[in-house]
């Protein structure tokens, strides 16, 4: 396979396992996990989070947050809420 454009390519298994835990350690802590999904952007990768708990994310565009909302993520925060290089 030759890859010619940005792809993300993972380890299924790893990937999950340190999905799991990230979110153990926030449960331990006591704290809620947002994590931000701006290295992945996929909603493959974002329902591995769900699927271990997660309900909040974070992301780096108005852009992105409209392409998990269409996932069904409802708690989206936007990291950088005014991206200078999308104002008109």
């Amino acid at each position: 396979m030759k890859i010619t454009r940005p792809t993300l390519l993972l380890d299924e298994q790893k990937c999950r396992a340190n999905i799991k835990r990230i979110v153990d350690k926030a449960k331990r802590a006591r704290v809620k996990l947002r994590p931000h999904f701006k290295t992945h952007q996929s909603h493959e990768v974002g329902s591995w989070f769900r699927e271990e708990g997660v309900s909040a994310c974070t992301v780096s565009s108005i852009e992105m947050a409209a392409y998990f909302a269409k996932d069904y993520w409802h708690d989206i925060t936007v990291a950088f809420p005014v991206n200078v290089l999308e104002v008109e």
